[in-house]
């Protein structure tokens, strides 16, 4: 009993312990070394999720590597990670910023296809990116489909058209 218990509170710990180590990597712009650990995490039996991934995305993305976290996204498919709307949301935002809003549409529309439910930072990027590139026929439906969802627009999705109009 106090074995089984062992085993269970290192694969704990390793999930942590490996966790902050993979997120202090990506502070330190070690991208390829934090992917590195979490594929040693899964060879040795701790499987990473969305939390493990989403310091690795976000690097990638700020990095102006986008097409390598989309690569990730992929991998993590592979791994069956359960995917939501924070890790579909820093590739949309990054590919918007990007100015590939099409690409950032069709990822819009897997992740409405794989069931994962859109939020307001969702559309927030969206919007602000087809306004910022003059696309307001590609936003406006976005916006009414936001509202009909629900989701009330941000002061951010309200700056976004703004800024558009203005």
């Amino acid at each position: 009993k106090m074995w089984n218990w062992l085993i269970v509170w290192l694969k704990l710990n390793m999930y942590q312990i490996s966790n902050t180590l993979v997120n202090g990597l990506c502070l330190k712009d070690k991208v390829s070394q934090a992917v590195d650990l979490i594929d040693r995490m899964v060879d040795n039996g701790c499987q990473p999720d969305g939390a493990t991934y989403g310091p690795v995305l976000n690097r990638m993305c700020k990095s102006g590597n986008t097409a390598s976290a989309l690569d990730l996204l992929r991998k993590m498919e592979d791994r069956k990670i359960k995917l939501d709307a924070v890790t579909y949301n820093i590739i949309i935002d990054s590919l918007c910023k990007d100015g590939s809003l099409d690409d950032a549409l069709s990822l819009f529309n897997e992740m409405e296809t794989k069931g994962i439910k859109p939020n307001v930072f969702t559309y927030n990027s969206l919007i602000r990116g087809f306004c910022s590139a003059g696309r307001w026929d590609d936003g406006a439906p976005l916006l009414r489909d936001m509202i009909t969802r629900g989701i009330t627009p941000h002061v951010i999705t309200f700056n976004s058209l703004i800024d558009f109009f203005v």
